[in-house]
């Protein structure tokens, strides 16, 4: 992974018709769309796929040019769209993403400044697939992640999942905000949430196959975060395994506990006693940009 000068330093820019053509390559390839799918200027040299993103999500108590939850959105999107574009056929598949781990290291610049993702693929087969992903400002790393897909066709995807399909998700959808808790609670040692899952947040993702996307749940966990840690902070490093999908309509539960071991927080979400997604997670206290 290129960790020198950003590529928009090192490439002649294309123009606008390329940048249009790899972007609706990408959307023919994958099962996500708009507005989950907020890649902006995307290029693809055969290797590495870059593209720009601005963050949107209000970032509440977290430090940084974008929150670790929007940076993981965009890293995803970047990632199955690499991955999307190296596969030797053009068959539409759906990229659920398995695993995420990132290392964030802040930014200076001031939240919503527009970042570069660059992404490459690290290991790739019929049925998954492993990328590496930076967020870059002009001059400095902001964020390295790594993400593991697991990659279902199409055809299969609609036969696995058909009781979820829905003709249209019937609303507009945004990702400026994460859906509110219908409950939560907290004490000295963790905190406690429900949440019903409404299409409006997982509008794009997928198409007519309405999933909470992995970002957002993240997003719903810094939530809770936010209950348990007083005054600012920022997220250093984090593990998120996602084993199974969380429908529009499922109640998901939600507990982050504090940690003793190298984590300062362990997290887990349920849907009926079902494991959805586990976390570890490591945060900065205090930390401002520019420091």
């Amino acid at each position: 992974m290129r960790t020198s000068p950003p590529w928009a330093a090192l490439r002649e820019p294309l123009g606008r018709r390329d940048r249009d053509a790899a972007a609706a390559k990408v959307l023919a390839r994958v099962g996500h769309g708009t507005p989950y799918f907020a890649l902006e200027d995307c290029v693809f040299d055969g290797a590495e796929l870059r593209a720009l993103a601005t963050a949107e999500t209000d970032p509440g108590r977290e430090l940084g040019t974008a929150t670790s939850a929007e940076i993981a959105r965009h890293a995803v999107v970047a990632g199955s769209a690499c991955l999307a574009l190296a596969r030797p056929d053009e068959a539409r598949c759906y990229y659920l993403a398995s695993s995420i781990e990132g290392t964030f290291f802040g930014g200076s610049a001031a939240f919503a400044t527009p970042m570069q993702y660059a992404a490459v693929v690290t290991s790739e087969g019929p049925v998954g697939g492993g990328v590496q992903i930076e967020a870059r400002l002009p001059h400095e790393l902001v964020a390295r992640l790594r993400i593991t897909y697991a990659i279902v066709e199409e055809q299969l995807f609609a036969r696995l999942f058909a009781a979820q399909r829905t003709a249209t998700f019937g609303d507009t959808g945004s990702y400026r905000a994460y859906p509110p808790f219908a409950a939560c609670s907290h004490d000295s040692k963790g905190a406690e949430a429900r949440l019903i899952v409404e299409t409006s947040a997982c509008h794009g993702h997928f198409q007519q196959y309405p999933t909470l996307p992995a970002s957002t749940l993240l997003g719903e966990f810094m939530e809770l975060v936010a209950r348990l840690v007083p005054g600012e902070f920022r997220v250093s490093a984090l593990h998120l395994r996602t084993p199974a999908l969380a429908w529009a309509g499922d109640e998901l539960v939600l507990r982050l506990e504090k940690s003793a071991g190298p984590w300062q927080f362990a997290g887990r979400a349920t849907v009926e006693g079902r494991l959805v997604a586990s976390l570890e997670l490591g945060i900065v206290r205090g930390f401002s940009c520019g420091e």
